[in-house]
């Protein structure tokens, strides 16, 4: 049994690495066109859809982050979508819509993010699809940073660097790392050509595309996941601007960010289950014959080093408790009967040098990421050190509950 649970760990920190130095190559091979600005022909129509649910705290920043897009006011038309609320978030929208600032469509019940942004698409007039969370902002440039990628007919989407709006707490601030990682390895998925997600914090759509794949699926955890792989699906291709900054807010609690990942997590399996056939299939090059594949493989590795350290350090537990109870709890006993030696090779092992290889390689990967963000790990170093250290081992926990969830049928929760 220890044998298969010693090979499944090294295979899993093995598949960490070498996706790790996938990723640095890439990056190495594109750095020259990394901050590339896709220049446009003529600025086209855009419509912003802004589905809202209970905003009342945000919707104004957000609304007013958009009435300062640095873009022709007559190319540009704002939506919100009310999904009623139960809060202001309505009345708020209702004071912008009055003014003639913004459109207003309101949902007479709840019906989920999705149905208010493929309602917002029916309503929207523009060439281009923008859809923003209404607790986000964005900066006044994003839109002309953007809109130069759709001259390419076969581009159907264009995400941004998606950032934290606030950090002012701890667990703020160790998201803050993760966010600037996910702004590099989303631009070196756009070089392979294999973005899966597309985030709901301002990324755009060319509209002829979403009515052409059926819009936003309603009874999906993670829509923006989803509609990302159908894109594919049809043959469009996704891009990035690593310039393009957008920003929102992220849990502040760790009760919040736990049911955030659980259903990010679940949506995940769901959405792999739902497009399997994509997986190890050339019809979709880079995305279907390596990147699936492997992401799957990646997160099955952390699965594994989650349960087999548990294994391990649970069973260890266990083994000196039992010890303990046989000698009547006598600490000093049990001390006189540690092996040092057995503890020191045990501890330098095979097992430990590729832990601490992957430790090593998350942080080069990770110095990368804030240093192409032109962030300095100086203004967050407790992020930096405690999202490489001590942040993998709570997702981990996190994927190991969604999968559970998953098998157990648990009922899925927005």
């Amino acid at each position: 049994m220890m044998l298969w649970v010693t090979a499944l760990n090294f295979v899993a920190w093995y598949i960490f690495i070498f996706i790790s130095v996938v990723w640095i190559m890439v990056l190495l091979q594109n750095r020259e066109n990394f901050y590339e600005n896709k220049s446009y022909r003529s600025l086209p129509t855009v419509s912003v859809l802004v589905p809202a649910y209970n905003e009342e705290k945000t919707i104004g920043k957000t609304i007013r982050s958009l009435l300062n897009l640095d873009y022709p006011k007559n190319l540009l038309e704002i939506i919100v979508i009310n999904d009623a609320s139960t809060d202001k978030t309505g009345k708020i929208a209702e004071y912008f819509s009055k003014q003639g600032k913004i459109k207003l469509l309101t949902n007479k019940k709840n019906r989920g993010k999705a149905y208010s942004l493929n309602r917002g698409i029916r309503h929207a007039k523009g060439e281009l699809i923008a859809c923003i969370d209404a607790d986000s902002i964005v900066e006044p440039q994003i839109l002309k940073k953007m809109v130069g990628y759709f001259d390419d007919k076969n581009v159907a989407a264009v995400t941004p660097a998606l950032r934290v709006w606030k950090t002012t707490n701890f667990l703020e601030k160790i998201q803050h790392a993760e966010y600037l990682l996910n702004v590099f390895l989303r631009k070196a998925l756009a070089f392979i050509d294999a973005i899966h997600v597309t985030p709901g914090v301002f990324s755009i759509y060319r509209k002829s595309v979403l009515l052409e794949v059926g819009g936003f699926e309603t009874d999906n955890l993670t829509e923006d996941m989803e509609i990302a792989l159908k894109i594919h699906k049809f043959g469009y291709k996704i891009e990035n601007s690593i310039n393009a900054k957008s920003y929102t807010l992220c849990p502040d609690r760790w009760k919040d960010l736990l049911k955030q990942r659980i259903r990010w997590y679940r949506g995940a399996i769901q959405n792999s289950l739902k497009y399997r056939k994509m997986f190890f299939n050339p019809k979709y090059g880079n995305l279907g014959v390596f990147f699936l594949p492997i992401n799957f493989l990646a997160v099955m590795s952390i699965i594994v080093i989650f349960f087999v350290m548990a294994w391990n350090y649970i069973g260890m537990a266990l083994n000196y408790l039992w010890k303990l109870y046989l000698i009547n709890w006598d600490v000093s006993i049990l001390l006189q009967g540690i092996n040092l030696e057995y503890l020191i090779t045990n501890i330098v092992s095979t097992q430990f040098f590729l832990a601490l290889l992957g430790l090593a390689v998350g942080a080069y990967v990770l110095y990368i990421s804030f240093k192409m963000n032109n962030e300095p790990i100086s203004e967050n170093k407790p992020g930096y050190f405690m999202y490489l250290i001590f942040f993998p081992f709570i997702l981990m926990c996190f994927w190991a509950l969604a999968l559970m969830y998953e098998i157990l049928r648990f009922k899925r929760e927005w």
